[in-house]
């Protein structure tokens, strides 16, 4: 693939003008029109449409472009791993996850990982879906699990597992006094037996704080107190303190304090479920220690997902 001078090309994408392209590096434009000329025949595509003012990319001047940025984010990612090997130094692998995410899954993760990976250095960044979104795309960290963002046409994501979201109740809650269910098989609850108490939600500008509005906007149900809180660590506390009923991701459940005092339930049907993935820049570069960690976690989830069958 012609990759020579790729910056002639790119330069006259960003401008819209080979003349001003030209300018900008310190070319004659005859010369750059050539250039350019003798890139679309030796690919055998117009790369730009000439009929429009600025120039226009065509479908193969699109993905050309992507082609270019790819080529441009693995010699990066290469050369600073390469620089890393020369200096003895720890790679270092950036993770996003969210903060109840991280607290309930690394414990069991990383022990694993670090130890096969003593080499490499991991960096945790704990932030909502908004901030891991901007990560993701000013390539802050090289991939993020959480649950789908609002914002995806920079993106690529892999569906890593269709998590239930489990009702949390006080085991001292009188609504499900004489109910049978456990941590590890949730019983099924019909949710309108809760329309009186209190729910301790995330707020809706949060990813699972919007699927829990949708859940009750499906089930045709209000809630009659409702305490908004930004952390799931936070809410499932204060279940277990009496002080009302939440959700929780089943994924990480048995890291919950105090579990003892607490019962899980399924909701809907089928039971209230949120896709979880891992996500990535689209056209950026994932190292081979970072895909190691997502087949990991992805091993961590099927585990959970053969578990559930069982039941």
């Amino acid at each position: 693939m012609y990759t020579k001078n790729p910056e002639y090309f790119l330069t006259v994408a960003r401008e819209g003008s080979i003349s001003k392209a030209a300018e900008k590096l310190y070319l004659s434009q005859p010369y750059l029109s050539q250039c350019i000329s003798r890139l679309e025949q030796e690919l055998g595509m117009k790369l730009f449409d000439r009929s429009h003012s600025p120039l226009t990319l065509t479908e193969a001047g699109r993905l050309y472009q992507s082609y270019l940025e790819s080529v441009g984010n693995l010699t990066g990612k290469l050369e600073s791993q390469l620089k890393e090997l020369k200096t003895d130094s720890r790679q270092t692998l950036n993770v996003g996850m969210t903060l109840w995410r991280g607290s309930v899954l690394l414990p069991d993760i990383l022990p694993v990982y670090t130890k096969t990976h003593p080499d490499v250095r991991i960096v945790v960044h704990e932030y909502h879906s908004i901030k891991l979104t901007e990560l993701l795309l000013e390539e802050k960290i090289d991939f993020a699990l959480m649950n789908i963002p609002n914002r995806m046409e920079e993106l690529i994501y892999e569906t890593v597992f269709h998590e239930r979201m489990l009702l949390v109740v006080n085991r001292g809650n009188p609504v499900i006094r004489g109910m049978e269910t456990s941590v590890e098989d949730p019983a099924p609850v019909d949710l309108s037996l809760f329309k009186k108490e209190r729910f301790i939600l995330l707020p809706g500008d949060q990813v699972m704080g919007q699927a829990q509005e949708n859940l009750f906007a499906k089930v045709n149900m209000t809630c009659v107190d409702t305490l908004y809180t930004t952390s799931s660590t936070t809410a499932v506390n204060l279940v277990s303190a009496g002080f009302g009923v939440t959700f929780l991701p089943e994924g990480g459940i048995r890291q919950v304090p105090h579990l003892e005092r607490l019962a899980f339930f399924t909701v809907d049907h089928p039971p209230f479920s949120v896709p979880l993935l891992f996500l990535h820049k689209k056209n950026m570069f994932v190292t081979p220690q970072a895909r190691e960690f997502m087949d990991m976690t992805r091993e961590y989830y099927e585990k959970l997902g053969k578990k559930r069958g069982k039941k």
